[in-house]
């Protein structure tokens, strides 16, 4: 192989790298093969120190998480006041991940409060060695009194499964047992065990543009719950994003004189870290 070549081979970066052995094994093609397996060689030894710093990390290290606030302002007929803050966290280990999510969304509406809505929540999964199983465990909270939940706290766990990890695309689906606490604004206090199903899939359409998709359920004999999140989110500059969301939640049996459906539209910019 050329050294020029394998110079400019090492030097890629991993995004870029298979694009560069493609037009270096066009302009040398005597040495295809030597280039693939230098490609290979390469990839395996940052699969190796990966693996290495992610099983020498403790708990506190490797978290990324991403901070996002919007809000709307308008006069006239109606003077409108909303905001929404958002943060997110994550780590990825060799068989566990974490991620942690808080969500508030905030409008006032010619001086009275139309909408205060709180949502905290944690996922572990731990991966089954081999297998495209995994396994969850979920804990969150929840108040949304204009819809008409005054606090709620939820518990599951359950077996999941990756129909699709690549670099660009990732969809899991994941189901079990879900205890739920609720109480409502009306008084009522409902404990139960539901049914829970929900499907995540992350699509980086681009390097500067990506869409995700969480929707679910929890099924109950009484209030049963259903709920749709869906963002596109593409880069500004560096770690500054901007994101367009619109999420649909819906509840069979509220309080009596509350919608069943909400939507909300978040218009955020994102940052990450």
């Amino acid at each position: 192989m050329p050294q020029p070549i394998e110079q400019m081979i090492r030097a890629a970066s991993p995004a870029e790298r298979a694009t560069v052995a493609k037009v270096a094994k066009r302009t040398a093609a005597s040495s295809a093969e030597e280039i693939d397996q230098l490609v290979a060689s390469l990839v395996a030894e940052e699969t190796r120190a990966e693996r290495e710093r992610l099983a020498s990390q403790s708990f506190l290290d490797g978290w990324a998480g991403q901070g996002g606030v919007g809000g709307t302002y308008s006069t006239g007929n109606t003077r409108e006041i909303g905001g929404n803050a958002s943060l997110a966290l994550s780590k990825r280990s060799l068989a566990w991940e974490h991620d942690i999510n808080v969500q508030f969304d905030y409008l006032k509406s010619n001086g009275q409060t139309r909408r205060e809505r709180i949502y905290a929540g944690y996922t572990g999964r731990r991966d089954f060695g081999g297998s495209f199983f995994f396994s969850f465990g979920l804990l969150s909270f929840e108040r949304d009194r204009f819809s008409g939940i005054d606090s709620r706290f939820t518990e599951s766990l359950g077996i999941g499964y990756r129909l699709a990890d690549t670099g660009n695309f990732q969809w899991t689906l994941e189901g079990g047992p879900a205890a739920r606490q609720t109480q409502f604004t009306d008084g009522r206090d409902l404990s139960r065990v539901d049914l829970l199903g929900r499907t995540d899939i992350d699509w980086k359409l681009s390097s500067d543009l990506r869409l995700t998709e969480s929707a679910g359920f929890l099924l109950s004999g009484e209030n049963s719950s259903l709920y749709s999140k869906t963002a596109i989110t593409t880069t500004i500059f560096g770690d500054l994003s901007a994101r367009l969301s619109y999420d649909v939640l819906h509840e069979t049996d509220p309080p009596e004189g509350r919608q069943k459906t909400d939507t909300i539209t978040r218009a955020s910019l994102v940052y990450g870290f």
